[in-house]
Order: structure tokens, then sequence, then C-alpha cells
């Protein structure tokens, strides 16, 4: 039966694309996914509003989820930290569950992997991740390297899986003294390259689409063995190192 465990609810800026095909190579069996869009065409700054978010957290919270998560990073980082705080209560008002961003889960994933020195590896324009270099920076984390493929929004889902991991294998090499890799955005196919960055960095990749739904299944206590798909999820069900 499904979400017979656990109702993970999703607020995605645009498509549900390429989120529902990871989320199920990696996620416990019992555990799913319900998501809805705030229908964003790109990522400029007008194109989020909080009446859009909210009225979605309100209808995931009909459908009996168990926690809810707000995708966008770059909506969240181009509006500042005091943003972060007001939607995830406005979202956690709506839906009567517990909600995180993004971008907060990101920062929790790094902090339980002992990241303070990170490289970033995105298929961003250079204004967002200066944004988000800028947003991590106050959240006191150091930006050793940060590189995007400045492909466009509607593009991202095409990005070959073989092809992001060269680039961040490559942004990796250029970055000294790293503690771990993050690859944000969920619109790219980055998760699934996690495991085999690791094993030829021997340091922590960190995808958005694994941080996000590691916050969710730490909240719900769900600690069940996911093997083969980078060494924070696989964390779930033991220590971090």
């Amino acid at each position: 039966m499904f979400g017979w465990r656990k109702r993970i609810g999703y607020i995605s800026p645009t498509v549900l694309e390429v989120v529902p095909y990871e989320f199920y190579r990696f996620a416990p069996d019992g555990v799913g996914l319900v998501g809805v869009t705030c229908r964003i065409d790109d990522w400029s700054s007008d194109q989020v509003e909080n009446e859009l978010v909210t009225a979605a957290a309100a209808h995931l919270g009909t459908r009996a989820v168990d926690f809810v998560i707000h995708g966008g990073g770059p909506l969240v980082a181009a509006r500042g930290k005091d943003f972060e705080e007001t939607i995830v209560k406005d979202i956690e008002a709506a839906s009567k569950v517990p909600a995180t961003t993004g971008v907060r889960a990101a920062m929790a994933a790094l902090r339980h992997m002992e990241a303070r020195r990170i490289a970033i590896a995105s298929p961003y324009a250079d204004r967002h991740n200066q944004t988000l270099s800028a947003y991590l920076e106050l959240h006191d984390f150091a930006l050793v390297r940060v590189e995007g493929m400045d492909v466009p929004f509607k593009r991202m889902p095409g990005i070959a899986p073989a092809d992001i991991r060269r680039f961040a294998a490559d942004v990796i090499a250029r970055a000294p003294r790293c503690d771990a890799l993050y690859l944000p955005c969920p619109q790219w196919q980055a998760a699934q390259v996690v495991d085999a960055l690791e094993r030829e960095s021997g340091m922590p990749a960190i995808a958005y689409t694994h941080a996000a739904f590691f916050a969710a299944f730490k909240a719900l206590g769900v600690k069940d063995p996911i093997q083969g798909h980078g060494r924070l999820l696989a964390s779930l069900a033991g220590p971090a190192r």
C-alpha cells in the first residue's frame, strides 16, 4: 500500500520530474512522495510568492502527509536569511506538520557530515551560485570552490548523469583542502552520481535530493539501511563516519 509507513510532502517550484525518479531509487519501502508544484518557469525572483507556497502546503496537509519539504534553493537564498524562517513557519502553520526547505536541509546534512569547507558543483549560472554561496557563508560555511554549468532552467533534467559526474569530479580536483562537495538543485540528476564521486574522491558528496529527504527521514524516525547512494543516506542506520 502506498505510503503505509510515512508520506512526505514536497513543494516543487516547477514540474515534478527528476525528484520522484530519484526518490524512489533510494526511499525505503512504505515511504511515499506526495508532490505539488507552484508552476514556476524560471529562476526570476518575482516567480515565488508566499501565497503560492502556503496554498500548496495547505493542500498537502489535506493529503495526510507527515512532513513537508519546500524545494527551490535559489528562490529561498535570494530572499535572505529571515525569509527562510518565515517560509518554514508559514508551511508548518498551513500543513500542520513539520517542514524544512531544501537549503536548510542541505546545511543540516553538511553539518551532519562535519563539513565546513565546501565546494559547490551546480547547474546554475554565476548569479545563483553567488547568491547560494553568500547564503552559506552567512551560516558559517567556507566556500573553497564554486562552479556552475550555466544550464537553462528547462534543460537541467536532460543533463546526463555521466556529464554531471565528470563536471563534479573536475570541481573536486580544483578544490584544495575541501571537506565535502555540495550538488545543489533537484532539477538535475546529481543524486545518481554521489556514490561514484565519493568512492573516487574519498570525500562526502551531498546532493540536494539526498539532503532534503535525509532531513525528512531523520525527523520521521526512518532509519532503514540505505546502501549504494552515498554516505549521508547510509548514516541513517548508524554513525556518519
